[in-house]
């Protein structure tokens, strides 16, 4: 009990700290906890998508994570409470907001409507959850239907909040290429999850197949957005990728190659794939990759104030992990009354 009052207060704190420096520069510190926001929504956003997967494919991996990627979804409200300071800020971040537009574009790229796809996109995905817990039974059709609407909204939702930071910069794989960042970050944490749970998975080498998989799919999509846009010359896009390749960010690109590709070519061999604290430093290993990557998609475009941005980027990194712990540890709790609820549910 008091691990989880520490947790919140710290998490609190560090909050606040991040949100309070938009009084130094707004446009910083809002693209800081853009930065933390992006990561750490990802859990639940991607373990709806996996939860959705395994109750229509069978196999093994369905029993070793199903239960904590239910206890994940608890997390979707409290990521779309965690969006407020993104909808309230969108004339620091997006420069769009103060840009003149006509037709078609001035109506999908306004403020209102910008608000309006973030709710119903997580009210989509909250619903889409209840069915899931609450209504087992109908886990299948839900399940089929709801991975094609999961799909297409995650997709746009990922161009509304991390693309459209860059008017000119436009690629067709990005949002794909986010949605498979969410998917990796919600199957590390569910792998970390389950390895450090006191009871060891049944087949370990299933579930380091399916992070080698996840991986594998990761590098196809952002290897072949860059080579279709640079191999174009298209000079918007490329000048997106420059501005994330040079000084610093050069390095942070190496890191968040290192991070994710070694893993991937360590689990093609069986022993590390099969051992239990291999794939749990691993995921660990993928994680923090995948973080450093966030930051490396959100704060180059923060070009003055750097400091400002990077406090508030590990502020929010660390404050909103901490009340994502929070809020985890309750949603058992949560589960057990859903659970009750649809017992007294007519069927």
């Amino acid at each position: 009990m008091k691990g989880r009052q520490f947790c919140l207060a710290a998490g609190t704190a560090a909050c606040a700290v991040a949100l309070l420096l938009a009084f130094a520069d707004s446009r910083a510190a809002l693209a800081g906890w853009l930065t933390g926001f992006a990561f750490w929504s990802g859990l639940p956003i991607g373990a709806l998508g996996l939860l959705m997967m395994m109750r229509l494919i069978p196999g093994p991996w369905r029993q070793e994570l199903s239960y904590p990627a239910e206890c994940t979804l608890v997390l979707l409200p409290f990521a779309a409470v965690a969006a407020l300071p993104i909808l309230l800020g969108l004339g620091a971040l997006y420069p769009w907001v103060a840009e003149a537009s006509s037709g078609y574009r001035a109506v999908y790229l306004s403020p209102a409507f910008f608000v309006l796809r973030t709710v119903a996109f997580f009210a989509c995905l909250t619903a889409f959850a209840l069915l899931l817990v609450v209504r087992p039974a109908w886990s299948g059709p839900v399940s089929a239907g709801g991975l094609i609407v999961y799909v297409l909204l995650a997709t746009t939702i990922a161009v509304d909040w991390l693309m459209s930071r860059d008017p000119a910069f436009h690629s067709s794989g990005f949002g794909l290429y986010t949605l498979t960042n969410q998917m990796i970050i919600a199957l590390s944490v569910l792998l970390v999850v389950r390895l450090t749970s006191g009871h060891p998975p049944d087949r370990p080498g299933v579930l380091g197949g399916l992070l080698l998989c996840a991986l594998l799919f990761w590098a196809y999509f952002a290897f072949m957005q860059y080579f279709i846009i640079w191999s174009n010359n298209l000079p918007p896009s490329v000048a997106w990728y420059r501005q994330r390749g040079d000084g610093v960010w050069s390095a942070a690109e190496y890191a968040i190659a290192i991070l994710q590709l070694a893993p991937a070519f360590l689990l093609f061999f069986p022993p590390i794939r099969n051992g239990i604290r291999w794939l749990l430093a691993l995921s660990v290993a993928v994680l923090a990759g995948k973080m450093l990557e966030m930051v490396w998609l959100v704060m180059p475009t923060v070009q003055d104030h750097e400091a400002v941005g990077a406090i508030a980027a590990l502020a929010s990194l660390l404050g909103l992990g901490l009340l994502t712990k929070v809020v985890f540890g309750v949603a058992p709790l949560v589960l057990v009354r859903l659970e009750r609820r649809e017992a007294r549910l007519p069927s």
